[in-house]
């Protein structure tokens, strides 16, 4: 299998952009590296719903998905998408998406598709208190103004102003250390290359984002800083629904937290809103969490 281009860290949309090879079957173009050098789980999840969602009847918008990471995707190899169309009913639709590498699968997922209705609503009230993103610092800015408080890799990461998608965290010494404190986590981001997508690349471009700093809340009780070079964090498996429709290139705020961390794993789960208070998606993941074993 041929290698794929590296991702150049801008647009979001042109990472997630597929390549149809049959029917249900399509390969990605570019790929995005992880903190530990594999393929990174977000621009899986994102990916694998974009080849759902081309598959999918125009008037149905995923309202959830399930996935499960099998084995550490090679970040250097491309990525085949293999659909099956489990079933198109009335109003709804299911579908099931492998991503294979060098013919094993690296990860699968099951998706439900709704055709909009009307129904009862109710939902997740905004968090009390939460100041808008713009008086808030971006990372860029954080680390500016923490200086010497950060760790080196820290710092350069933060300061990259050319990062894909914007951060503003409410408690910049919680989204860092959450030792002593309940292992939460609260920010406003936007992605700017998102908004030349159209509405229904939204969802994929959602899903893509919360792999970011999701899985890192059970972590925060437990290493300073977070993310640690100390502790080894992979995604097991990663579950969201779709609420309501949302923009991404809009500002959006999510606030994550921890129940439990236990026999290696770490569960985390996150709520986001829009500026108008919409509860827009809810998601939940588990990762593997331990510390590293010294080499040699």
């Amino acid at each position: 299998m041929s290698a794929v281009a590296a991702w150049d860290g801008k647009s979001v949309p042109e990472l997630l952009d597929l390549e149809p090879l049959d029917v249900n079957l399509f390969r990605n173009r570019l790929n995005q590296r992880n903190a530990n050098g594999a393929l990174f789980g977000g621009q899986v999840l994102a990916q694998a719903l974009a080849s759902a969602t081309l598959t999918a009847p125009e008037d149905r918008s995923v309202h959830s998905l399930h996935g499960y990471f099998l084995r550490a995707g090679q970040s250097e190899k491309p990525v085949i998408y293999q659909v099956d169309r489990t079933r198109d009913g009335g109003r709804f639709s299911t579908r099931r998406v492998v991503a294979i590498q060098e013919g094993a699968p690296i990860f699968h997922m099951e998706l439900g598709f709704h055709a909009a209705e009307e129904g009862y609503e109710h939902q997740r009230a905004m968090p009390e208190g939460v100041s808008g993103p713009e008086p808030l610092l971006d990372l860029a800015g954080l680390a500016e103004l923490m200086g010497d408080r950060l760790p080196d890799f820290i710092r350069r990461r933060w300061s990259d102003r050319d990062r894909p998608v914007e951060v503003r965290p409410l408690d910049p010494e919680q989204f860092l250390d959450g030792r002593g404190k309940e292992p939460r986590r609260r920010f406003w981001l936007r992605m700017p290359s998102a908004a030349e997508a159209p509405d229904r690349a939204q969802q994929a471009l959602l899903t893509y984002v919360s792999d970011y700093w999701l899985a890192g809340t059970a972590v925060l009780p437990h290493a300073v800083p977070m993310p640690s070079p100390g502790i080894f964090l992979a995604s097991l498996d990663h579950a969201m629904w779709f609420h309501r429709p949302a923009r991404v290139n809009e500002w959006l705020f999510v606030e994550t937290l921890s129940p439990s961390a236990q026999g290696g794993r770490g569960l985390s789960l996150g709520f986001v809103h829009d500026m108008a208070g919409r509860l827009v998606a809810t998601m939940v993941q588990e990762a593997l969490m331990r510390p590293r074993r010294p080499a040699g």
